[in-house]
């Protein structure tokens, strides 16, 4: 196992650890700010989320590379069912482009998709889940022109109302290969995945 504690190429900072996913709150810094404290520290690279990003993505990836920090990935897409998310299905798709155009604008390639909560309306989760994936598909094509994975993140249940059905590793990978396109993916986060017996 790779000793960390004095080598810090191998990490990448999600900006969300300083709680640049919230309007607001947060170490507040800018991106350049960002950029700048994950270089003196020696850690290798960064993960945005949108609003941080939002016009200048293209600027912000130049900075990061001149920095010597590569900017690893992109959270998120718009959530794409739930109650939470965009009203229409047309503008749920169009927000999803748009993150598709900032995460190449970046210079990266891994786009995080947090799905959504259960969808009003539907018989629960595996029906919302059905919807995610006609959603998926209908981006998979501009994704893949744009030279762009798509990584699922499935969230602890205790999410799973507003923020993400998507709640185990199977139902991840059952997506994926449902897809069956090499620009998707999972993501695994043990913060929200510990818990899944059936993550091995």
């Amino acid at each position: 196992m790779r000793d960390v504690r004095h080598d810090h190429s191998a990490l990448a900072l999600n900006t969300a650890t300083l709680g640049h996913n919230v309007p607001g709150v947060g170490a507040g810094w800018s991106p350049e700010q960002t950029i700048d404290a994950c270089a003196e520290r020696g850690i290798g690279g960064i993960v945005f989320w949108r609003r941080e990003i939002e016009g200048r993505a293209a600027e912000i990836g130049d900075r990061a590379r001149q920095a010597g920090v590569q900017v690893v990935g992109l959270c998120r897409t718009p959530f794409l069912v739930g109650p939470l998310g965009l009203q229409s299905e047309e503008a749920i798709l169009s927000d999803f482009r748009q993150s598709i155009d900032q995460t190449a604008a970046l210079g990266t390639d891994v786009l995080t998709i947090v799905v959504g909560g259960v969808e009003t309306g539907t018989k629960g989760v595996a029906h919302s889940l059905d919807i995610v994936a006609d959603r998926m598909a209908k981006a998979i094509p501009y994704a893949e022109a744009c030279g762009v994975k798509l990584a699922l993140e499935p969230l602890h249940p205790a999410y799973a109302g507003d923020r993400s059905c998507l709640t185990t590793t199977r139902d991840a990978l059952d997506l994926c290969d449902l897809l069956a396109s090499d620009s998707v993916g999972v993501a695994i986060d043990i913060y929200h995945v510990w818990w899944d017996t059936d993550l091995p």
